[in-house]
């Protein structure tokens, strides 16, 4: 229970890596709130969580609008009476090749996959600030660290988060304020086995030194470690968990 009535905000934690973040984070003790526009995919995790006896606010909704981060964030603490920890998980992602990309895809990603990261950041941050005390725990990519192919939108967003990262935790370090990431490798989601290709799936898990496709549930560690008393001298850093594949540097 090392977050026993800590209160957590999750976005897109309705399912995939931010799903599997919620449901270990309640075996934790943590008291939940969880915005996805995914309503479905909300009643279900709603459920899970309740089932297990633990509490959660849900929040059917679209992140990367200003108004909706407002609602979230006051809602929550409103109800809970703190907030502790944010997650910025939620993603959108456009793939193809860089000379087709259009505008409308490049800036719907940097929407929800950077700017609703600050949008959360900052106002959770205010919160945190006033108590003095808080984790926030940016979910980025690999594909912010190296070059991966036909991801120029999702990539260009997720190196923004890394050096959004950087900024944050030394601001935040005087408030008591620790800011990190979390840089998945080739994890299999529902967004994964949407976006990509058969051969292309073939061929990024015969690179991986680990053998396999990582789940979301192998985030789930490093996840409750960062939000926990455990990491209040990490700050500004990344936790990787790609199964070796960033080391092996064989990406294309």
């Amino acid at each position: 229970m090392r977050l026993k009535d800590k209160v957590a905000i999750i976005t897109g934690g309705a399912k995939g890596i931010g799903g599997a973040i919620a449901t270990a984070y309640a075996r934790e003790g943590a008291k939940l709130a969880i915005p996805d526009i995914d309503g479905e995919a909300l009643g279900k995790k709603r459920d899970e969580i309740q089932s297990m006896g633990g509490e959660i606010l849900p929040f059917e909704l679209d992140i990367s609008r200003p108004e909706n981060v407002e609602i979230v964030n006051s809602e929550t603490v409103e109800h809970f009476g703190t907030l502790d920890i944010l997650v910025n998980n939620a993603v959108w992602a456009s793939y193809g090749p860089f000379l087709d990309m259009t505008l409308e895809n490049w800036q719907k990603t940097l929407d929800v996959a950077l700017t609703a990261y600050f949008l959360c950041a900052h106002a959770a941050a205010l919160h945190m600030r006033a108590q003095n005390s808080g984790k926030i725990i940016h979910i980025a990519s690999i594909a912010g660290q190296v070059g991966i192919t036909r991801s120029a939108p999702y990539s260009a967003s997720k190196g923004g988060i890394l050096a959004l990262t950087r900024v944050m935790a030394i601001e935040l370090a005087p408030f008591h304020i620790q800011v990190n990431t979390i840089n998945p490798g080739f994890i299999m989601t529902a967004l994964a086995r949407k976006v990509l290709k058969e051969e292309d799936q073939r061929a990024r898990e015969a690179v991986i030194p680990a053998g396999r496709y990582g789940s979301p549930d192998d985030l789930t560690g490093a996840a409750i470690f960062l939000a926990s008393d455990e990491s209040n001298y990490v700050t500004g850093t990344s936790i990787v968990v790609d199964g070796g594949v960033t080391c092996a540097r064989i990406l294309r």
